[in-house]
C-alpha cells in the first residue's frame, strides 16, 4: 500500500508552502515542505499545486508499487484531479493512481497540514489561540444565531490596494447586519508575516480605549465575539492548530474557521439554521 498525503497553506502577499508525507505499508518513508511555485492567487491554486507535487513524488518513491492513493483535504482540488486521472496515469507508465478527499483532522493529513506551515521564527513570539472548526459545532452556530454574537473578519479591498501595499477592511457584524466596516489597514507587501503584521495593527487598535469607545457608541462590544478566518487571513494559522488573532488577549473571544469553504457567507448560511 503506497499513500501520499498532501496539503498547502496559502499566504497572501508572501510565499505559500506545500506539505507532503509519503507512506509505504503504513510506514513513513518521506516528508517535505516545499514552496508553491509561481504566485498563487488563492487557496485552490495552492491545493492543485500540492496534488501536482504529490504526483511527482509518486514517480520518485513508488519503486515497485503500482497502486497509489493520493489524499488532499480540498474537495474541489481532488475532483479536478479525479477528472484528469486517466491522462495522468498515461504519463506514469502503468501506475494506478486514486485521488481521494480526506478531512484535515485525520492523522497523516494533519501531518501534511503541519508541514505546510512554514512561518518566520518571529511568529513563535506572537500570542496565539486555538482555532475551532464550526462546520460540525452546533454550539458555536447556535451561539452566533441565538445570542447575536459579533463576528469579525477581514476583507481585501482591491480598489485601495497597490503593487506595494495591500488594503484590508475590518468587518464587524452579527448574523443580521454589518455593524462596522469603516476601519481600513494598508500593509506593505513582502517581507515576513504580512498577515501577522495586519493582525498586530488591528490588535493595537482594539486595545485603544478611544477605538473601543467609538465601537461601543455603535453598540459594539467585543467580549465573547468570534474572529472568522477567511482566505485573507488563513496565513495566520501556525502549527498545532494555533492561530494569531486580531483581537487582544484581554478580550474573551474565539477563533473559528471552515476547512473547505472559508467565506463569511458559509458561516452565515450555517448559523441561519439555528435561529
Amino acid at each position: 500500500m503506497f499513500e501520499i498525503y498532501c496539503d498547502s497553506s496559502f499566504n497572501e502577499g508572501e510565499d505559500s508552502y506545500i506539505g507532503c508525507t509519503v507512506l509505504r505499508d503504513g510506514k513513513q518513508i518521506h516528508q517535505s515542505t516545499t514552496k508553491v511555485p509561481d504566485v498563487p492567487q488563492n487557496n485552490l491554486e495552492c491545493e492543485l499545486a500540492a496534488l501536482n507535487f504529490a504526483v511527482i513524488l509518486s514517480k520518485i518513491f513508488s519503486e515497485g508499487d503500482r497502486d497509489i492513493t493520493i489524499y488532499n483535504d480540498s474537495t474541489e482540488a481532488v475532483k479536478a484531479f479525479q477528472k484528469e486521472c486517466q491522462e495522468i496515469e498515461k504519463k506514469l507508465s502503468g501506475l494506478n493512481i486514486d485521488f481521494e478527499y480526506i478531512p484535515r483532522e485525520k492523522m497523516n493529513q494533519a501531518i501534511a497540514d503541519s508541514l505546510s506551515k512554514k512561518f518566520p521564527i518571529f511568529f513563535l513570539n506572537v500570542p496565539t489561540c486555538e482555532v475551532e472548526s464550526f462546520s460540525r459545532r452546533e454550539d458555536i452556530l447556535s451561539d452566533i444565531a441565538q445570542k447575536g454574537r459579533n463576528i469579525l473578519y477581514l476583507e481585501k479591498v482591491e480598489e485601495k490596494s497597490t503593487n506595494k501595499r495591500t488594503c484590508y477592511r475590518l468587518i464587524i457584524r452579527t448574523l443580521d447586519k454589518i455593524l462596522s466596516d469603516d476601519r481600513f489597514y494598508l500593509i506593505r507587501k513582502g517581507g515576513p508575516g504580512t498577515q501577522v503584521k495586519v493582525a498586530e495593527e488591528i490588535r493595537k487598535d482594539l486595545s485603544d480605549p478611544l477605538v473601543l469607545s467609538s465601537l461601543e457608541a455603535k453598540g459594539i462590544r467585543l467580549e465573547n465575539s468570534y474572529f472568522l478566518l477567511t482566505d485573507e487571513t488563513w496565513g495566520l494559522r501556525g502549527t498545532d492548530n494555533q492561530t494569531c488573532s486580531i483581537l487582544p488577549g484581554s478580550i474573551r473571544h474565539r477563533i473559528i474557521c471552515d476547512e473547505v469553504d472559508r467565506s463569511p457567507q458559509n458561516l452565515l448560511r450555517r448559523a441561519e439554521r439555528f435561529r
